[in-house]
């Protein structure tokens, strides 16, 4: 497991691309299915939230918390967590 950062937009404000994050993750590149021996089903990399933080702004903890569950569900999301493995691939090289 390996922990990386990515830069995203959080939908905050009046456009939709309005301020400009870090977000901080660990990233496990999983296993794939073994298929001799004992059959193994693939294990996926997983992608995990850890800390979100503004880039050019400071926010009070109700909006902190709001900033963090928006980053958790980016990372969910196919967009995001794609975003998120190609980075820390990219990192581990």
């Amino acid at each position: 497991m390996s922990k990386h950062r990515i830069t995203a937009y959080a939908p905050f404000g009046l456009q939709p691309d309005s301020l400009e994050c870090v977000i901080e993750y660990t990233y496990s590149p999983g296993s794939p299915a073994v298929y001799y021996g004992t059959p193994q089903p693939a294990d996926p990399a997983s992608v995990d939230f850890h800390s979100v933080k503004l880039v050019h702004h400071q926010i009070d903890d109700m909006l902190q918390k709001m900033l963090d569950e928006w980053a958790a569900e980016y990372l969910s999301e196919d967009y995001g967590r794609e975003k998120a493995i190609d980075n820390a691939t990219d990192d581990d090289r």
